[in-house]
């Protein structure tokens, strides 16, 4: 029978996503801003945009809520019994992550960025629903593209004294 080698590649990927459900959130941190300098013009966004502060709020609670939901799956093991079932509950945090992250408005100089960084979470839920946790998102060592290296300090200043940020432990910078 062909049933214990199914429930080990079930558990295989359960822990897979596990994996990257932990590093998600740290990769959206680290990497988000892991070049990071000062603001030459001193400001926040503009052009209509979102402020640093809205936008880290943003950032910061999808991060939490992610971070909270998967401790609540990952808290009742049964809700793992059934690997179909798990897979459909970890794709819906990834999806509701992927979306509330999509939301967040962007400074101007984190537009392009957070576009492409959106697009890449949602591709990553696509693949979870499709059972493929070997390419895409899940085949680097971070979800996201490379950020614009000027935002990272300006970001984390607006993160110190955010809520979501401290509970999160969710940092801007190294």
């Amino acid at each position: 029978m062909n049933s214990g080698k199914h429930r080990k590649g079930e558990v295989m990927n359960i822990r897979k996503i596990a994996i990257w459900a932990g590093i998600v959130p740290v990769a959206l941190g680290a990497t988000l801003f892991a070049a990071c300098g000062g603001d030459d013009n001193g400001g926040g966004g503009g052009s209509g945009s979102g402020s640093d502060e809205d936008y880290v709020a943003a950032i910061c609670k999808a991060g939490l809520n992610f971070t909270k939901d998967l401790e609540e799956v990952f808290k009742d093991p049964s809700a793992l019994a059934d690997e179909k079932k798990a897979m459909e509950k970890l794709a819906d945090i990834f999806e509701d992550f992927a979306n509330d992250f999509a939301k967040a408005k962007p400074p101007a100089d984190l537009k392009d960025w957070h576009n492409d960084a959106s697009k890449q979470l949602k591709d990553g839920v696509k693949q979870i629903k499709d059972g493929d946790l070997e390419s895409g998102i899940f085949a680097g060592d971070t979800p996201f593209p490379e950020p614009p290296a000027e935002a990272g300090e300006r970001l984390q200043k607006a993160a110190e004294s955010n809520e979501d940020c401290q509970e999160a432990d969710f940092a801007f910078t190294e």
